[in-house]
């Protein structure tokens, strides 16, 4: 019961992967936080292939601010963002059930949170005053935020 639990939850977090990004201007996307270790791992591999994606993006636009950057984008820059957060949280539930605080994932867990925190970047942050700004700072936090999820990904059991 527990082993379709955990299957049910990461196939619909993957075809929520897969959808989100073609959905409206405006949305707003949250994911349940989970303490269980494959379901945050898969969100945190998630956020790794569309990070990648998303880079290869933001590292194709132009430099000038001749037409808005696409809101395709953004949506996906969002999306990677509230993986990452509900992952992020998810760890934060499963050591507060530890009575024995792993080591492990308390060190995976520093290193998300850094993630977490220069993923913000382009999903937030357009008010820079010149494309060229947001695309060079984009492409340095996100390239930093796939090192460290990598990382924690290599500690994590």
């Amino acid at each position: 019961m527990e082993h379709s639990f955990r299957t049910i939850i990461v196939a619909f977090t993957l075809f929520a992967l897969l959808v989100a990004p073609n959905l409206g201007n405006s949305q707003e996307f949250s994911f349940p936080a989970s303490k269980d270790p494959a379901v945050f791992k898969a969100q945190l591999l998630q956020f790794v292939q569309l990070t990648r994606k998303n880079l290869r993006e933001i590292q194709a636009l132009p430099v000038d601010d001749s037409s808005p950057v696409d809101q395709s984008l953004i949506n996906s820059a969002h999306y990677a963002y509230a993986l990452i957060r509900s992952a992020l949280h998810g760890m934060d539930l499963a050591l507060e059930q530890q009575t024995y605080k792993d080591p492990a994932l308390i060190l995976a867990k520093k290193r998300v949170e850094q993630a977490w925190n220069l993923a913000r970047f382009p999903a937030q942050s357009q008010s820079v005053p010149t494309r060229a700004e947001w695309v060079s700072q984009s492409v340095q936090n996100l390239t930093q935020a796939l090192r460290l999820v990598q990382q924690a990904q290599a500690i994590l059991p």
